[in-house]
Order: structure tokens, then sequence, then C-alpha cells
């Protein structure tokens, strides 16, 4: 009886040993959460990154384009069969001279080489989203601030307009000179290149602004100047 009795005594106590053991342990993970009422999270990795900067294309480097629910028209800004790009908000067709090439950047909607006596000309077409990038007079004036006299002094001829295309409002720019603007493959400024032309316009639509800039030799610039003012003539609203 006696054996029984010690026995039974040491059970009870290694079992009281394991219990004390058992609440020491604290909650395990799950319960934690379900007691602070947490959701575990999962971490992944950005997988999109940051768009490169582009100021080796345009003076308004850094900027992210905006997703445009027109994007996938014209994939790669190349024409339809009728000649037309649709880049987003706006379509306009292609001058019979002129080739498209692959966008650089996803920042171009669209990329155009034109021929001429001095060498190529190119043009490009780009977004930045509803919130642009500035007003349209302040991208003109520093589009015109890239140019100086060959003394260097300031440009004081540039040409301006302003008209309505397909109900779209357009302001315009031209201007020649010594161009400062250019920037290299590492991102460092250019030296100045002489003879320099340049055609622009910014379509003002609901979306937001495309800049379209038609830039190179000052002979080939006035030698397409006819076709530049066609392509900007032939914008309509993207169907």
């Amino acid at each position: 009886m006696r054996i029984n009795l010690l026995l039974h005594a040491t059970v009870m106590a290694l079992a009281l040993v394991l219990v004390a053991g058992c609440q020491n342990k604290g909650p395990t993970p799950k319960e934690a959460d379900t007691a602070t009422g947490s959701v575990p999270s999962v971490v992944t990795a950005e997988t999109g990154g940051a768009h490169p900067p582009i100021g080796t294309e345009d003076p308004h480097a850094g900027m992210v384009p905006t997703p445009n629910p027109h994007e996938a028209a014209s994939a790669g800004g190349q024409p339809d069969a009728s000649g037309m790009i649709d880049v987003g908000a706006i379509a306009f067709k292609v001058p019979d001279s002129w080739k498209a090439e692959q966008p650089k950047s996803s920042m171009r909607r669209a990329q155009l080489s034109a021929p001429g006596s001095k060498g190529p000309a190119e043009l490009v077409v780009f977004f930045f989203g509803p919130q642009g990038a500035g007003t349209a007079q302040a991208n003109v004036d520093r589009w015109v601030g890239q140019f100086t006299k060959p003394d260097g002094s300031p440009m004081s001829d540039s040409k301006q307009t302003r008209s309505q295309v397909a109900g779209f409002d357009v302001t315009k720019v031209e201007v020649t000179g010594l161009y400062a603007g250019g920037m290299s493959a590492a991102g460092q400024p250019e030296a100045p290149r002489a003879d320099q032309g340049l055609l622009a316009a910014i379509v003002n639509t609901e979306g937001g602004p495309y800049y379209i800039k038609f830039l190179g030799p000052e002979a080939t610039v006035s030698e397409n100047r006819a076709a530049f003012d066609g392509l900007i003539a032939s914008i309509v609203a993207s169907p």
C-alpha cells in the first residue's frame, strides 16, 4: 500500500511539472495573431522598379509616366495600315518620307526619323500623365532657353502660335540656333551644336498634354516643316 501511495505521488508531481512547462511556452504565432487581431503580412519585391531617368532625352528628367487606357493601341508607337499612330488620347498620320522607330523608353509614345540634306532629324512624342510637366508657356520657355545665338546671347526671335486642331488646344513653337540642351548617354551635358532647329507642339487633352518635339539640323528641320505641319493637322481623337 505504501509503495502504491509513493508511486501515485510521483506520477502527480511529474504531471504538475509538465503542465507548468506547457504554460510557460507562451502563445504560438498563430495564436498571437488571433489575439491581437493582426494578420501576417507577405512582403514581395517591387518588380516594376523606378523608371530610368530620361535626362538623355528631354528636360523633363526623372518623371514617371502615368498609365493611359489607350496605351495598347499601336503598340510600340508603330503606325497602323493607314499610316496613323495612336499615342493615347490622340492619333496622327506619319509623313510619307518619315520612318517610325521603336521608342527608346516608355516616356516616348512615338519616335520618328525624318531624312534631310544635313542628316536626319528626330520627332518624339512625350506623355507624362494628367499632371503634364508644367504650363504650356513654361515648357515653351524652357525649350527656347536651350537655344542661343552664335555669340551665346539669348534667343529673341522664336515663333509661337496657338490654334485648335480637332477640338484640341495646340501651342506651337519654332526656334533655330546654337542648341545646348543635348545630353549624352551617361546623362552628362553635350557640347552645344550649331545650326540646329526645333519645331514643337503641345496638344492639350482631357487626359493630359502631349509634347511633340521635332529636333535636328536646321536645314533638315526647315525642309520638313510642311511635313511637320501636316502631322499636326492630321491629329484626331483616338477611337
